[in-house]
């Protein structure tokens, strides 16, 4: 089973080419930010990050975004609670899923990837760490068009997030995504071709 790791900023396709992967080739998606609001209502995790965020009565994705976003400290803060977490559900889903033989990739879809805590795990598992880019005006624009962010909000996330460049240096491979779906399709699928025929 191939083990991609799919990640990028705000906006820049990482989930478009994920589900393209899923679509094309039946992968195995796991969704990291969908994982990560499943694990923060754990009572675990809920009284973690209850005591980190002593400013919070309840823990919503609301009241958890005002504080994540708010400034580099409070977006660490909660990335050091959860991304172990995250990450260590991924490890334990990568073996659950491998045993079921049904999936001959298994997607890893994260915007943090190369800046969480799991980085160094996934890699020692074998995971190719696949990088989506976009020009930010690009981003800003495909981010405002899905209308539950302002332009305020979308560059405080933008600027919060490593630049493309310094996520380069990790990265296996690159994907730029500044045109048409037709074309993101036939960069995926050479990738994959290429991935595949280096993993046979």
């Amino acid at each position: 089973m191939i083990l991609l790791g799919v990640t990028g900023g705000i906006a820049c396709g990482k989930s478009v080419v994920s589900n393209i992967l899923k679509e094309k080739h039946d992968a195995y998606i796991f969704d990291a930010d969908e994982e990560a609001k499943k694990l923060l209502f754990t009572e675990e995790i809920s009284n973690l990050v209850l005591v980190a965020f002593p400013e919070l009565e309840t823990i919503t994705p609301e009241s958890l975004a005002k504080v994540a976003f708010k400034d580099k400290s409070s977006q660490d803060k909660l990335n050091h609670i959860i991304h172990p977490a995250v990450g260590k559900e991924a490890l334990k889903r990568i073996e659950e899923i491998n045993e079921l033989g049904q999936y001959s990739i298994f997607v890893i879809d994260a915007p943090l990837i190369i800046e969480g805590s799991s980085y160094k795990n996934y890699k020692e598992k074998g995971v190719i760490i696949i990088l989506v880019t976009a020009p930010e005006d690009i981003r800003m624009e495909r981010a405002l068009s899905r209308g539950n962010l302002s332009r305020d909000t979308i560059e405080d996330r933008i600027k919060l997030q490593w630049s493309d460049e310094k996520k380069k240096e990790y990265a296996n491979y690159v994907i730029v995504n500044d045109s048409s779906l037709d074309k993101l399709e036939t960069k995926v699928e050479n990738l994959i071709n290429e991935i595949t025929n280096k993993n046979n």
